[in-house]
């Protein structure tokens, strides 16, 4: 029996070696670490490292660059996005920009009710800023896909428990990031029961009851009709189990990566004198010119200000909102990847990643100085055929962080909706009254003055696919409207500004 048993573990054993060994050199071509090519623990360990971003372009740069490789026809998956695309954008979606604006207001609202300091007073203050932008984001998400927030900003607090029941769950989804196949296990009832559910009172679970709940209201005899997101794709043909899967990776997806973005464009902006005094002599312009609308700037309004636009893309490209490898299965037979001109074969089922921080920091696309945030690089210096090539291809480098064709972000025109709007903050200059919310008098742009409270070390992080920022503490005061230089000339109605697509455009 003993001598069976050895024999089976020495088959198996050998099964695996030839396997590993077919495997390794069919991949060997491709260049990389030595050990990534027999284990995925060197991978596990990388994206556990809290770093992984940085890692994985180390590796880039000591083997090969990365490229835009071929991705898989997954049927179903395109005929979901099919159905769902029309959602997300503006022309079916006609609250979409108004709740925006609707929870921007709140937004700043509980900054300058909470959190402005007023040091000629002795109030001293600050803001976490990785806290109240996640706050902002999940509130922006929940109105345009729901018609109801989850009600963060009104409490300044997360209500149910889900950010800090996310971070508790980072080691299982970087161990099953790794080991897709472990995901088998889920189906276990004893695994399966100690899963998140809708019926949680806290965590995940309870955004997922959250989620289930408004779904449901859409459907029976009394269903609820709004024309927004969940309208859409009812009309579409999504059932109502469909829809209650969706909405949970429209929550988890769209919220965390905006809420990086627009917190790391806010940090690099305000840390930076010129750049901000640049991004405020051109918004001033425009409310002077009257292109600017109050209380909240218009998304089409936004896309026409060139530098803003610059600034934007900017912190994309210096911080892309997603880092994990968001890897695509070669298909079957095989496919001819091209690394650096030279095309190389790929087995079928392979795995191809791609690392964005890499590819957003590549000096040959973006120029020497790649690591440093400088936004006057995407402005256009002439009108000559080299310099459109050079701008078209950072365009074309940096809208990846949104995912490529039939897998790219489908709530990419809502984020970058947020992104124009928040990061401008326009003056509003006298009291408004805005859907029934009385604001207060904001003063001028960006209405606050952020001075982190720490810049040897602004902010924790770490890096899981996602950025995890913590402890990002800023000092606000209020910014006096009195200084008017450094305006500049918005010339003409329409500007090419460069903004990437949008929501309301095919």
């Amino acid at each position: 029996m003993l001598g069976a048993i050895l024999d089976l573990g020495l088959a198996l054993l050998a099964l695996y070696l030839v396997r590993a060994i077919r495997t390794y050199y069919s991949l060997s071509h491709f260049g990389g670490h030595w050990v990534a090519g027999w284990s995925r623990l060197w991978l596990l360990r990388t994206q556990g490292s809290g770093e992984m971003n940085r890692r994985f372009t180390e590796v880039n740069r000591k083997y090969d660059r990365d490229n835009i490789t071929s991705y898989v026809d997954e049927h179903k998956h395109a005929a979901i996005r099919t159905r769902m695309a029309p959602g997300y954008a503006g022309k079916e979606n006609v609250h979409l920009e108004a709740d925006i604006d609707e929870q921007l207001l709140k937004f700043l609202d509980l900054i300058s009710s909470k959190y402005v300091a007023q040091p000629e007073r002795d109030i001293f203050r600050t803001v976490d800023l990785s806290q109240v932008t996640s706050y902002f984001t999940l509130d922006v998400i929940s109105k345009v896909a729901f018609g109801q927030t989850f009600g963060f900003l009104d409490h300044d607090q997360d209500p149910f428990g889900y950010l800090a029941n996310l971070a508790q769950m980072l080691p299982a989804v970087i161990v099953f990031g790794v080991y897709t196949e472990l995901t088998n296990i889920m189906k276990l009832p004893a695994v399966k029961a100690a899963l998140p559910k809708s019926s949680d009172k806290r965590g995940l679970g309870r955004v997922m009851g959250f989620a289930r709940d408004r779904v449901q209201e859409r459907f029976g005899p009394k269903a609820i009709r709004r024309q927004d997101m969940l309208d859409a794709f009812i009309k579409r043909g999504l059932t109502q189990e469909e829809l209650e899967s969706e909405t949970m990776t429209q929550i988890t997806a769209g919220s965390d990566s905006t809420a990086s973005a627009l917190r790391m464009t806010l940090h690099f902006i305000s840390t930076s004198p010129p750049i901000l005094d640049r991004l405020l002599a051109e918004a001033r312009a425009g409310i002077e010119q009257g292109k600017i609308s109050r209380p909240i700037i218009q998304d089409a309004e936004a896309r026409q200000l060139p530098y803003l636009q610059a600034c934007i893309k900017e912190g994309l490209r210096i911080y892309p909102p997603v880092t994990g490898l968001m890897a695509k299965m070669v298909p079957e037979g095989g496919a001819m990847i091209d690394v650096d001109g030279v095309e190389k074969f790929a087995p079928g089922r392979t795995q191809i990643g791609w690392n964005s921080w890499g590819m957003m920091h590549d000096p040959v696309v973006f120029g020497a100085d790649a690591e440093i945030y400088r936004p006057e690089r995407w402005l256009v210096r002439d009108e000559s055929e080299k310099e459109s090539g050079r701008v078209a291809r950072m365009n074309e480098t940096v809208t990846l962080c949104f995912g490529y064709g039939r897998f790219g972000c489908l709530g990419r025109g809502v984020a970058t909706m947020e992104l124009n709007k928040a990061v401008v903050e326009v003056s509003c200059d006298k009291t408004c009254r805005f859907d029934g919310l009385l604001t207060r008098v904001f003063k001028t742009l960006l209405r606050f003055n952020l001075q982190s409270c720490n810049l040897a070390k602004p902010f924790d992080e770490k890096v899981v696919g996602f950025y995890v920022h913590t402890d990002m503490n800023f000092v606000v005061t209020e910014r006096s409207s009195g200084d008017q230089s450094g305006l500049v000339r918005l010339e003409g109605d329409k500007v090419d500004a460069g903004a990437l697509a949008g929501a309301y455009e095919e």
